[in-house]
């Protein structure tokens, strides 16, 4: 999601308010006896609206908003100021309508061109009521009262409605943040800023059954080398996959701590834990030897964060404990069960 498919979403809703107060003001109009001439506005606006809804995902819908707003500014609105009585109509609620549009739907030199000409044209039409009265169409009471009754809900409805749609982009692209924040975007797995935030919160807690267990990839720069990125995120993707169907996420911390390495913050049992890493790394080693068939899978530590001071130190110790499984790998080493916990 990018900004100009919320701005999207917001014209096309502000497309339909408009359209949907057109034939409501036209209806209006009908009933309440106002001159088919206060309704040729709306008939416009209407046509204009369905027009631009039906244009908003071609190559210039742009360039079609703009023009929109243009229209809005120099010819409906000083027409519906001329059109329906002056300052006793409902000009103020459109001018209010129009500013909440463009602000949302525009930036830079366009904003600031509507919004300086949405002043002026209010200035404008004020001071063509003062000075030159005859020229403003007056209506009875009566009509008035009717229009504004009927207009000003409408207003009011159609503002709520624009605002209601940005809040819910804003909510929506929240949520999106917050999936970026805190996941990794090729495993799905929670990334290293949660993994930190939940060692954090283990030093804190000072539980005795929380264990820390750190996964690299063996001889992934071969795998990437020899048959592409392609397959590398997909070796990526199946350890993923089963260190989810493995652990309870609800229950474990599992992330993707960086490269193709992995972390875990275990609550429960060592013995289980271990127990666990052994049969992803039967598995993974059964799925990642029909590309590499020299690999032994994944080299793995693991370590009791209640057996140090502090959590960084289980972290240190982790990682050095990975970097002699790796080093004995690398020298032929047969005993791999013994160096991957302490």
């Amino acid at each position: 999601m990018n900004q100009a498919d919320i701005q999207l979403r917001l014209y096309r809703a502000i497309l339909l308010a408009g359209a949907s107060l057109s034939i409501i003001s036209i209806i209006g109009n009908y009933f309440t006896h106002f001159p088919f001439l206060a309704s040729v506005k709306w008939i416009v606006l209407f046509f204009i609206t369905v027009v631009a809804f039906i244009l908003s995902n071609k190559k210039y819908s742009n360039h079609i908003m703009f023009g929109v707003f243009i229209f809005l500014n120099f010819i409906f609105l000083p027409f519906a100021f001329i059109n329906s009585g002056g300052s006793n109509n409902n000009a103020m609620g459109y001018i209010f309508l129009l500013l909440i549009a463009i602000t949302y739907l525009f930036k830079g030199w366009r904003r600031n061109f509507l919004i300086i000409t949405l002043i002026i044209i209010f200035m404008v039409m004020h001071a063509l009521e003062y000075y030159y009265p005859q020229l403003i169409l007056i209506y009875t009471g009566w009509n008035q009262f009717v229009d504004r009754m009927l207009q000003i809900p409408l207003l009011l409805f159609a503002a709520f409605l624009i605002i209601l749609q940005f809040s819910k982009e804003y909510e929506r692209v929240n949520k999106k943040l917050k999936v970026f924040a805190n996941f990794d975007e090729l495993t799905g797995l929670y990334n290293r800023r949660m993994f930190n935030k939940a060692m954090e919160e283990a030093e804190e807690n000072n539980n005795k059954f929380i264990h820390l267990a750190l996964i690299d990839i063996d001889n992934f720069k071969e795998v990437n080398d020899k048959h592409g990125h392609y397959v590398g995120d997909e070796v990526l993707k199946r350890l993923s996959f089963l260190l989810q169907n493995t652990f309870e996420l609800d229950k474990h911390i599992v992330s993707r701590w960086g490269g193709d390495e992995f972390a875990i913050i275990y609550y429960g049992e060592k013995v289980e834990l271990i127990q666990k890493m052994e049969e992803i790394r039967e598995s993974f080693r059964d799925y990642v030897s029909a590309y590499e068939k020299e690999t032994k899978g994944i080299s793995m530590s693991i370590v009791s964060v209640s057996d140090y001071d502090k959590v960084s130190q289980s972290l240190i110790e982790a990682d050095h404990l990975l970097y002699k499984e790796k080093e004995k790998k690398t020298l032929g080493g047969k005993d791999q069960k013994n160096t991957i916990e302490k």
